[in-house]
């Protein structure tokens, strides 16, 4: 009866979450995910807290079939992959969770800094066959902690990912470990960087003349360990950027000759003060990315500017990305708006359009006004969009293709020969992704196009392998 009600219970929670009102909005199905995520481990402790009432239950009440259907629901892969995705986002909203690492006091025991990491592990993801798309999406978030300094207990950061390499082996998380070495790697090098300038340019001696140069903070990234960001080769950026970075290139070549540096223009985030001219009000500090900064750079010499202005002042090639960044700063949130936008067609309607002609000008906010001084105004880039949702599940979709056919091909060496029969099922059983027959089926397909295996002359049902 207990695992008839779990079952149930958590069927229901998983249909729920596969609903299709949140297949169209990702945004709510991201949101609807994380909270069944919450209540799947909610009801998890409240059965195993009766179990633990009852004398040799778990003897008799295995649960452990019945977790594996209720988080791997029917036979449709895109249920499975919006499990382990709504899982990742689970784990990166816990950690980024200040009241959570703290271990502030809480009614759920799930919520205790030294609970919630474990309860995810066994009571999820052990049962959870679409581990590479879990790890895919935690690897995205858990960059984007690392580099916009989202990162709220390093300790917890690593504790999960030990507990993932526990469960999966090192191969998994060599990744993430990677990312963590980095930033180490990126400190220990920026301080010994710094230690350099200090001793040859003489800060600290009494002297001025530096006081209005830029502080740059520099993180050196080893490229397969990251996502790939889009970049931006042909940014224009002020004197002010492009002098400590050429200083920071001549060291960092001097230092690991044979090394080539690609700059992530995309990642790059600034402090910029900012006041309007015409109001005597104070000085606001904006947290922004770099494009957003050389866009604001562009209103210190001009008033009212277009976007193809702007595009060609700042050097960036992609408008729908220039039109978000112009977004950002002209209809963000109440109290971080610094542009003003006016519609070449405004005299024709009332409201303010949500996208940018090439004919609507943009100006500083004279007027502008707000209770906070250092204002943080958000990257577009920060948030996850449909799009980049769905080129993460095509590049998991393409690695399991690569994974099949190594197994394939392991099968076929050791075997020489072997019946369809048999050649299917196995495959299945070593992939330990979600795959069908059929997925099967094309590889070796493919295979046999590719001259690794072909069909028995004599009998169509037998495959051999080709040395």
């Amino acid at each position: 009866a207990i695992a008839q009600y779990a079952r149930s219970r958590g069927t229901a929670l998983m249909n729920a979450m596969g609903s299709p009102e949140n297949k169209k909005n990702s945004s709510i199905a991201a949101k609807a995910g994380k909270q069944k995520i919450s209540d799947l481990l909610e009801l998890q402790r409240q059965v195993q807290q009766l179990l633990s009432h009852l004398p040799h239950a778990n003897e008799y009440c295995a649960l452990k079939h019945v977790w594996e259907d209720v988080i791997n629901p029917s036979n449709e892969l895109e249920e499975t992959n919006m499990v382990a995705e709504a899982l990742a986002k689970y784990v990166d909203a816990c950690l980024k969770d200040t009241k959570r690492q703290l271990g502030s006091s809480s009614s759920s025991p799930l919520d205790n800094n030294g609970n919630w990491a474990e309860a995810v592990i066994s009571g999820v993801f052990c049962y959870l066959q679409a581990k590479d798309v879990f790890e895919a999406f935690y690897k995205q978030d858990l960059a984007k902690r690392l580099l916009w300094n989202r990162i709220v207990s390093m300790d917890v950061e690593r504790h999960f990912v030990s507990l993932l390499k526990a469960e999966c082996g090192a191969g998994y998380t060599s990744k993430m470990e990677g990312m963590f070495q980095d930033m180490d790697w990126s400190r220990e090098t920026m301080s010994r960087y710094k230690q350099t300038q200090y001793q040859d340019t003489g800060f600290g001696s009494g002297d001025n003349s530096n006081s209005h140069k830029v502080e740059m903070d520099i993180q050196v990234l080893t490229t397969g360990y990251w996502p790939v960001y889009p970049q931006y080769p042909n940014l224009i950026l002020p004197q002010s950027l492009v002098e400590p970075q050429n200083k920071f290139s001549e060291y960092y070549k001097s230092k690991y000759q044979g090394r080539r540096m690609t700059w992530q223009y995309a990642l790059g985030h600034l402090v910029v003060r900012f006041k309007p001219k015409e109001t005597p009000g104070p000085k606001y500090e904006l947290l922004v990315s770099l494009c957003q900064a050389l866009v604001l750079l562009q209103f210190n010499e001009g008033d009212d500017l277009t976007l193809p202005q702007l595009q060609a002042a700042v050097g960036l090639e992609d408008r729908d990305e220039m039109e978000r960044l112009l977004l950002s700063l002209s209809l963000g949130k109440e109290g971080s708006r610094v542009l003003q936008k006016r519609d070449h067609d405004a005299d024709k309607k009332k409201k303010t359009r949500m996208n940018v002609h090439d004919q609507d000008t943009f100006r500083v906010q004279s007027n502008f006004k707000s209770n906070s001084r250092r204002i943080k105004i958000t990257n577009i880039m920060m948030k996850e969009t449909k799009e980049e949702r769905e080129k993460t599940v095509e590049a998991v979709s393409r690695d399991r293709l690569y994974l099949i056919d190594a197994v394939l091909v392991r099968i076929m060496k050791a075997r020489k020969t072997i019946l369809h029969q048999q050649l299917i099922p196995q495959v299945l059983e070593q992939v330990k992704v979600p795959a069908q027959p059929a997925d099967v089926k094309k590889r070796i397909e493919t295979l046999i196009e590719r001259e690794y295996m072909e069909r028995d002359p004599a009998d169509r049902n037998r495959y051999n392998y080709l040395a």
